[in-house]
């Protein structure tokens, strides 16, 4: 392949471009809706997508454990951060859903390498994803119109440990299969997500699940299944991206309807888990369909920074996540939060569950 003759005869820009790809150590190549015989690859690592590919999906190569920004370019002056992939397999693919308005650009930047990152154990159970350690901004900026009260105060936060998440919202068969009942107001497939359940009961199904995978053998030692925590979920949730949602900032929620099921198109009801888009790092349902307990109870930001912050408990009001069938558009940022009593059993509230470390 050639290089894209945007470099060629701007020698100094060639050179910044060279410098950099001199530490790049993953490899972009096209599949899925584009051929990959309409792409340029240069030497220098830099791909580039021409305008009439509107909806190109890349697949990435790095290091099993290593993580790496994503950046995007339509000048190869100019690079822009669209996502953050932490790569569980040495292959993944990422769907670019903006228009760039010209020939895209596209390169890996490392963040860490593969130490330290890597699944401690095969998962024990199939619907889980290894989600790794990392540190994220949690709430959101003064800019962001949407945001709201205890949002505002900015945080960073450092996990220094990683754990498995549901890939999925806990299903009423799931539900069932452990508590034997199903309290849920929209029925009719096992694979809906479970709902109208309080605090309370999503906590009280992790302490049954533990006693059931443990009397199988299939829990791992030092590891136990819970809510996650507040900062866990929105980690997870943000998926290493530092925009309104995971998919971008989508200013006008044009994008949203591929990745939540919320009022402008779930018809007032919950749906099958995974039918929409799964964030980057392989978790569905995220931005919508049922909002989410955690651990946490009802609390405000510190500010600073905070390293594995523990949950609080000094309020029987509980704190729960992510957008519902029929929530607006705003409550499906990674950022938005409220808490209501920890007995409220209502038809918004689901819940998923991680695996974690029960010690430090």
């Amino acid at each position: 392949m050639t290089n894209p003759t945007c470099c060629s005869g701007d020698t100094t820009l060639c050179s910044r471009v060279r410098r950099y790809c001199s530490l790049a150590l993953a490899v972009l190549a096209l599949s899925g809706f584009v051929s990959i015989t309409h792409a340029q690859n240069s030497s220098l690592g830099i791909q580039m997508v021409p305008v009439t590919l509107t909806l190109p999906q890349l697949q990435l190569t790095a290091p099993l454990g290593s993580t790496n920004a994503l950046e995007v370019s339509t000048n190869l002056t100019a690079w822009q951060d669209i996502a953050t992939l932490v790569f569980t397999t040495t292959n993944t693919t990422w769907l670019d859903l903006y228009p760039r308005g010209g020939a895209a650009y596209y390169r890996l930047r490392r963040v860490s390498g593969g130490g330290g990152v890597n699944p401690p154990f095969p998962p024990p159970l199939t619907n889980l994803v290894w989600i790794a350690p990392g540190q994220f901004v949690m709430g959101s900026p003064g800019s962001d119109s949407d945001a709201e009260g205890d949002e505002l105060i900015q945080t960073t936060v450092t996990l220094t440990k990683g754990f498995f998440a549901g890939k999925y919202e806990v299903t009423q068969g799931d539900y069932f299969a452990v508590v034997n009942s199903n309290p849920s107001t929209f029925t009719g497939d096992p694979n809906l997500p479970v709902e109208t359940v309080s605090w309370t009961q999503a906590t009280n199904y992790c302490h049954l699940l533990n006693l059931q995978e443990s009397a199988a053998s299939r829990l791992p030692a030092g590891y136990a299944y819970r809510l996650p925590t507040e900062a866990e979920w929105e980690y997870a949730a943000r998926a290493g991206s530092t925009n309104r949602f995971s998919w971008g900032d989508d200013p006008d929620y044009t994008v949203m309807t591929n990745y939540a099921w919320y009022s402008a198109n779930a018809a007032g009801s919950t749906h099958v888990v995974g039918q929409k888009l799964a964030n980057a790092w392989g978790l569905y349902d995220t931005a919508g369909n049922v909002r989410e307990w955690v651990q946490d109870s009802a609390y405000s930001y510190p500010g600073g920074s905070v390293t594995n912050p523990i949950p609080s408990a000094a309020s029987s009001n509980k704190i729960f996540r992510g957008g519902m069938y029929d929530g607006e558009a705003a409550f499906c940022r990674p950022a938005a939060r409220n808490s209501i009593a920890q007995n409220q059993a209502l038809s918004i509230f689901g819940f998923r569950v991680v695996l974690a470390q029960t010690s430090p």
